[in-house]
């Protein structure tokens, strides 16, 4: 495997939790999306942290993904 494999399988994972969160949310009870979206976010952070050799590690790796995701967003992508 190499890492562009492994970011694709992470991304794919991702998607497949955003489907499931659709599936529970849509078109009922939106109004708790950001709640959930919370719950994603914070769990997921919180392995990063974890399995960081350090925090400092955990902080650059999510401080990456933050600015590839604006980037993203700015190129009116996404990785849906």
């Amino acid at each position: 495997m190499d890492t562009e494999k492994a970011f694709e399988h992470g991304r794919d994972i991702a998607l497949d939790a955003l489907d499931a969160m659709g599936k529970i949310f849509d078109g009922k009870h939106e109004e708790f999306v950001p709640q959930a979206m919370t719950g994603l976010l914070v769990t997921i952070m919180s392995c990063v942290y974890a399995h960081a050799p350090s925090e400092e590690a955990g902080d650059e790796l999510i401080a990456v993904s933050r600015k590839w995701a604006e980037d993203e967003t700015r190129k009116g992508g996404g990785f849906e």
